[in-house]
Formats: C-alpha cells, structure tokens, sequence
C-alpha cells in the first residue's frame, strides 16, 4: 500500500509541474512572436531544463518504461522538442 501511495504523490506532483511546464512553453511562444527576446530566451531555458530535468527523473526511476507513466515522459519529452525545434526554426517570430 505505501508503494503506491508513493507513486500517487508522484503522479500528482509531475502532473503540476508538467502543467506548469506547459504554461511556461505557451508564455515562450507567446513572447517570442511579440519579439521580446530577453522573455523568449528565458522562458525556452526554462521550458528546456524543467522538461529535461524532470523526464530524466521518471527515466532514472524506471518509470518511462511502464504504461502508467509514459503520458508524463511523452509530455516532457514533447515540450523539449517543441521548444527546441521552434527555436531552430525561429518561429514564431514577430510580423515584419
């Protein structure tokens, strides 16, 4: 019982960070098609180290692997490389 009471804490705690995760990515977008690059830049560090960091929790928990956690991996996983692919590719960018 403790060890899945354990895992519902992490669920609920990586479920929050997970959306705040996405609200910082939405903000990284929003700014950098305003043009405020100082906001665009931090907001990708932001977006990048949390994903990074937190889908390499679940990798070295072993959790990545199981059914019951691949949402939250697929979830960081996917705003690391939105964010790292909108940066390649500049977009958005502001109107000219």
């Amino acid at each position: 019982m403790a060890r899945r009471n354990r895992y519902r804490e992490l669920e609920n705690l990586l479920t929050r960070v997970l959306l705040a995760d996405v609200a910082v990515f939405l903000l990284y977008l929003l700014f950098a098609g305003l043009g405020v690059g100082f906001l665009k830049w931090t907001l990708a560090i932001v977006a990048i180290v949390g994903s990074g960091v937190f889908a390499g929790l679940l990798y070295l928990n072993g959790e990545w692997r199981k059914r019951r956690s691949q949402w939250m991996f697929m979830g960081f996983a996917a705003i690391l490389l939105c964010t790292l692919v909108s940066l390649i590719t500049r977009y958005p960018a502001p109107g000219i």
